[in-house]
């Protein structure tokens, strides 16, 4: 059987708890790695699994991403609003 994003979105959305989906995501490494023909269709390496692991493992998931984000977007204001100024 091949995965498919469809099918590993449709599973993961199911889960509920951050220890399930980082046990979800774990096995999703292992099976990359012992059969990666099953994910030939799906662009995702061993380290974004890794990656995705990390965040879920956190105590709040994907927070430094959204606060680097909050502070660019700011400082990108900030700027657009001294160019206006001028």
């Amino acid at each position: 059987m091949e995965m498919t994003r469809e099918i590993m979105f449709e599973q993961f959305g199911k889960i509920k708890s951050k220890d399930e989906k980082v046990k979800y995501l774990i096995d999703l490494k292992e099976m990359k790695q012992k059969t990666p023909h099953v994910f030939r269709n799906i662009k995702i390496n061993i380290t974004q699994f890794n990656n995705l692991i990390r965040e879920y493992s956190s105590l709040v998931p994907f927070s430094a991403m959204k606060r680097e984000i909050a502070e660019r977007e700011e400082r990108e204001k900030r700027l657009e609003m001294l160019k206006r100024k001028d």
